[in-house]
């Protein structure tokens, strides 16, 4: 699996109440991959994608984030948009929702300790935006 074969399967388990934006801007660097929304909110998601985990559980885990990516999640995240970096792989997922999260130095260990099910990443994208009242 690839990034876009991630987004597309996190894209397909999404109730169809959610307004979802697969982002492909050539003239705007930097811009989230994707753009949810709901009757509770909208959510910014850069989403990278892990072929496979390093061996040691003390190997660093690069997040791959440009320094345009870096400022414009940072830019929306001080405007108080909800942004997130998820990092997939085929052992979990991992959302990242502050600059100090996205940031901060990575260990294949925390990685593994910190990731859930894509169905979590889903229930959360859900909750992020939609509101059952």
């Amino acid at each position: 699996m690839n990034e876009h074969g991630f987004i597309r399967s996190v894209h397909r388990k999404l109730p169809a109440g959610i307004y979802r934006w697969k982002i492909n801007d050539n003239f705007e660097g930097g811009v989230a991959d994707a753009y949810y929304s709901g009757n509770k909110g909208d959510l910014w998601i850069e989403y990278k994608y892990l072929k496979a985990l390093p061996k040691r559980g003390s190997t660093p885990i690069r997040t791959t984030l440009s320094a345009q990516q870096q400022l414009w999640l940072a830019d929306r995240y001080r405007e108080g948009r909800r942004v997130a970096l998820v990092i997939g792989s085929s052992t979990g997922c991992l959302v990242l929702t502050t600059p100090d999260e996205w940031n901060r130095d990575l260990t294949r260990d925390d990685f593994i300790r910190n990731a859930i099910e894509k169905t979590r990443l889903v229930s959360y994208i859900v909750e992020t935006t939609t509101s059952t009242t």
